[in-house]
């Protein structure tokens, strides 16, 4: 879609602008000289530009879509966004987000699909559950569920029979990293842990049998079937 394309839609719309926009009426669209804009092909309600066809700038350190929102309110839940995308043809398939960032033939510096923070104010804490990216799984109330499910699927996808990460300082399906300021990274080493398991009662995913040093089990599905990973309560062993 066209500048002009966005500016008729924005003027038809003065009245609900207004009352976000501080009583300005207007929506700043591309504050940055954009190249190789063309109408999307895809998209059915807003979209600019294709795969082959890119909104393009050479500006550095601009962001495409700018959003810098606050809520004062002081109980409830505020969002920034919030969509909800249905599936309700049988056999279809979607997603409510994709974010598939791609290097395109450069050395780039550092690249991430999606990159999720939490942070706090001098001040700010939470007095129940704070997570940088939450993951949740609905099991149905009926109870019936089919297929393959799972709240988090760590995947590295081969592109092609090439496909060869030899030449990676390190490739793995996850990464945990104690990052940040030197010495608040100590404090975070001495009382972080690597897994927090909560919810479970001995005998399921987790199992504590209190029979030796080597006592509690971690279960697991591997390609030759169900296995056990072996905790102990002491980080010594006679």
């Amino acid at each position: 879609m066209s500048y002009n394309g966005w500016k008729k839609i924005i003027d038809s719309s003065y009245s609900e602008l207004a009352a976000i926009s501080g009583g300005q009426k207007r929506v700043e669209l591309g504050n940055v000289a954009l190249t190789q804009v063309g109408a999307s092909t895809a998209a059915l309600l807003m979209g600019m530009g294709t795969s082959s066809t890119t909104c393009k700038t050479g500006t550095a350190s601009k962001n495409f879509l700018g959003f810098w929102t606050e809520s004062s309110a002081t109980s409830g839940d505020s969002r920034g966004i919030y969509f909800r995308h249905y599936i309700s043809g049988a056999g279809g398939s979607g997603e409510t987000g994709r974010f598939y960032t791609t290097i395109s033939d450069v050395a780039a510096s550092t690249a991430h699909g999606i990159h999720s923070s939490l942070s706090f104010g001098t001040s700010g804490t939470v007095t129940g559950l704070g997570c940088a990216g939450r993951f949740t799984l609905h099991v149905p109330s009926g109870g019936a569920m089919a297929g393959t499910v799972t709240a988090l699927q760590a995947e590295i996808w081969s592109d092609a029979a090439t496909s060869d990460p030899a030449g990676a300082t390190t490739i793995s399906f996850m990464r945990f990293v104690n990052g940040g300021d030197t010495d608040g990274d100590d404090d975070v080493e001495t009382d972080a842990v690597l897994f927090d398991l909560s919810g479970f009662t001995s005998g399921g995913v987790w199992t504590d049998t209190t029979s030796n040093a080597a006592d509690e089990f971690i279960k697991c599905k591997t390609p030759s079937g169900i296995r056990y990973l072996i905790l102990s309560d002491s980080t010594t062993f006679a």
